[in-house]
């Protein structure tokens, strides 16, 4: 497998922060609670290895998992995962219920946590745009409750893009519940020429 040089992780790096950074924001006024980033990591991962990394999870953790392809100048996908408590809490937040209300994720559910989807992903990559003025779009968003399904689910989503993928994880907590909302953005290998072209054009004004 390609491994990324430095400067390459550097400028997802960046693009990675600033989308966190208004993902967060965008959040944090959904649920009407704080909610704290951690610092986005950059890696080369294989399909294989995403499904592994996110059935390690679902073994732990029940999970539901939410997918939008991205398209346009450079093409991929945004992944968000949910432990089931995480899915409950959130589910309670968006329709403003008590936290312990909801048991089970149901249509009404879904509906909340897709709407969810879209809105984080719009957010994080609007910003993203903006800041690297490349055009990408985000498509129509695909849900899976299925919780031990969650390794289907990716492959099914995103299996016939690539075969390995430019992942920019990072993980949004909303303390005072302790839930987490980890999200992932997967590039094709052939965005880094595009990515970095963008950054250095920003760098040099």
């Amino acid at each position: 497998m390609a491994e990324m040089d430095e400067m390459a992780k550097g400028a997802f790096q960046e693009a990675g922060n600033i989308g966190m950074g208004h993902l967060a924001t965008s959040l944090s006024k959904m649920v009407s609670r704080d909610v704290k980033i951690d610092i986005p990591v950059v890696e080369m991962l294989s399909l294989d290895d995403i499904i592994a990394k996110s059935n390690e999870e679902g073994k732990n953790k029940s999970v539901v998992g939410i997918h939008l392809h991205i398209s346009g100048e450079v093409n991929g996908g945004t992944l968000i995962l949910l432990p089931k408590f995480s899915a409950l809490s959130f589910s309670d937040l968006l329709m403003k219920k008590p936290i312990g209300s909801t048991s089970k994720i149901e249509e009404p559910q879904q509906r909340k946590l897709r709407e969810m989807g879209v809105n984080l992903c719009s957010a994080y990559m609007r910003v993203v745009n903006e800041f690297l003025g490349i055009d990408m779009t985000v498509g129509d968003p695909s849900i899976e409750v299925n919780m031990e399904g969650v390794g289907d689910f990716i492959k099914k989503e995103i299996g016939d893009l690539a075969d390995q993928f430019i992942v920019v994880k990072g993980e949004c907590l909303i303390p005072s519940t302790n839930s987490k909302n980890e999200f992932n953005m997967l590039f094709e290998p052939e965005a880094t020429d595009i990515i970095m072209a963008a950054i250095m054009k920003k760098m040099m004004g």
